[in-house]
């Protein structure tokens, strides 16, 4: 009986002890974790944050300050709870830092202009206020406060308001691997699909010889990258012809920057344009399958209006080109510089229709050489010498909306017709016959200025398909598309190609 007490005795002693020695591991490994997350804190404020003293961890794992004498303070120092002015190069270096983690996430994004002022006050790790001019993702430049409070130690350690005059405060966080987990996530789905991206944004780079001012503006470049590879999937996902779509000197430009790019205005639809109606008369016997005005000579090479949204004064001057050749004999190219300099009514490089240009050509006295009035994709001061005027425009007319046989018979009887169309489809086109999906490219949306000089039709038997389709000739150089020409689907409107067909009527 007393032996059996004394195990029973023993047996207790032994689970009390085990059970002390468990909670005692427990309680030293709380204990290790809090002084663990007080010396990441203690590190952060001693590296960033002289003036706070030589902060140390008590033995209950307690942060506490020792004193330090005036002599070993630096002149950014801040007092615990205190506000000092902050080094106004330092700040910038710290927002931009800030800005281009933002950039790398899910934004927001802003472009610094100009730092006015900055402070910086020690409370619970570091506030940083920045007065300063941004630029947001609207190309709109605001006066901001900007207060980045870090706190490093924690998951998302890095809060950012920014507080833009008039407009409500934009709150966000990230942490110091943001860019790590961006591509953790992405990487967790689809590997060797963003390996392909980055790699195909970097030949992109090389090609069209991008150079981006900082992180920043790449980070940029490669979402809206990335986001265009969605696009061009789409577009060959939807083609109803044989075109294909790919990477441009394009890809990486916005919709908008796109648009800006081209330069065509939209016209108002209850605007007169201050054109007469064409007088169509019906084409003798059958339209022929096929009809080419560069096998005429009556088309001079294909141009480039480079960064300039001038496409209108290329595609007037297209026209004029054509209908100068078939009058005279004499293919020759007329300036489109002119039209920058003197023409008031358009603005140059900010866009501007073709109704307008051929108005200013007949007020100006008509237009001169290439050669005498050279492009420089940037608007000059007017130097129109009317001696050196050789071709004059009367008029114009426009071409009935919707009728693409009388566009036909048009082009066959009189030239190359000025159309306006909507360009989406040609922000990515590679080559064959473009007949987009409807929503894809709407005939409302005209945003660019081109030139018909013919139009065709391919037959693919094995596929029981034919592809009639209208030559354009367009302004981006001979590089873009095929040799600088597109070829779009003809027979239902596509992208509005028979919107807004004009032409000259020379004097």
């Amino acid at each position: 009986m007393k032996t059996t007490s004394l195990l029973l005795r023993l047996r207790s002693i032994w689970i009390m002890s085990s059970w002390l020695r468990h909670e005692g591991l427990a309680a030293a490994a709380m204990v290790v974790r809090r002084r663990e997350k007080n010396l990441q804190r203690l590190e952060y404020e001693q590296k960033l944050e002289s003036d706070v003293g030589q902060v140390g961890v008590d033995s209950r794992g307690q942060l506490r300050r020792v004193r330090v004498s005036r002599e070993r303070r630096g002149l950014n120092d801040v007092p615990l709870g205190g506000s000092k002015p902050f080094d106004e190069k330092q700040a910038e270096e710290q927002l931009q830092q800030t800005l281009d983690k933002l950039t790398a996430g899910d934004g927001p994004h802003y472009k610094i202009v100009k730092v006015y002022t900055a402070s910086r006050q020690l409370v619970s790790g570091t506030l940083t206020r920045i007065d300063a001019d941004l630029i947001d993702g609207n190309d709109e430049q605001r006066r901001c406060i900007v207060e980045i409070w870090a706190q490093p130690w924690l998951e998302q350690g890095h809060k950012i308001t920014f507080k833009c005059h008039n407009q409500p405060a934009v709150h966000a966080r990230h942490s110091r691997s943001v860019e790590w987990a961006e591509k953790k996530t992405h990487k967790k789905h689809n590997h060797h699909s963003l390996n392909k991206i980055d790699h195909l944004f970097h030949v992109f780079q090389i090609k069209y010889k991008r150079r981006y001012a900082n992180s920043m503006e790449h980070q940029m470049r490669l979402r809206i990258f990335r986001q265009n590879l969605r696009t061009i999937q789409e577009l060959n996902d939807n083609e109803q012809g044989s075109a294909k779509y790919g990477i441009t000197e394009f890809a990486d430009m916005t919709s908008t920057e796109y648009t800006q790019r081209a330069g065509l205005w939209q016209r108002s639809a209850n605007k007169p344009t201050g054109g007469k109606p064409a007088v169509v008369p019906p084409y003798k016997g059958e339209l022929p399958k096929e009809f080419d005005w560069r096998e005429k000579n009556a088309v001079t090479q294909v141009k480039n209006q480079g960064s300039c949204g001038s496409c209108w004064a290329f595609s007037v001057t297209g026209n004029i080109e054509g209908l100068y050749a078939i009058q005279t004999g004499e293919l020759r190219e007329f300036s489109e510089q002119e039209l920058l300099d003197c023409d008031s009514t358009d603005s140059a490089c900010n866009g501007g229709l073709m109704d307008n240009a051929y108005k200013a050509i007949k007020d100006i006295g008509g237009l001169e050489y290439e050669s005498e009035y050279p492009y420089l994709a940037k608007k000059k001061q007017c130097h129109f010498n009317k001696t050196l005027s050789h071709v004059q425009v009367a008029d114009f007319v426009d071409l009935p909306k919707g009728n693409e046989t009388a566009m036909q018979e048009w082009l066959l009887a009189n030239g190359p017709i000025s159309i306006g169309l909507n360009a989406n489809a040609m922000q990515f086109y590679r080559g064959g016959v473009s007949h987009p999906w409807g929503p894809l490219c709407s005939k409302k949306n005209l945003d660019h200025g081109v030139l018909i000089v013919g139009y065709g039709v391919s037959d693919y038997p094995n596929f029981h398909k034919t592809l009639p389709y209208w030559i354009v000739k367009n302004s981006w150089g001979p590089r873009w598309g095929e040799q600088g020409y597109y070829r779009v689907y003809r027979g239902d409107n596509t992208c509005g190609v028979s919107e807004m067909a004009t032409s000259a009527v020379l004097a």
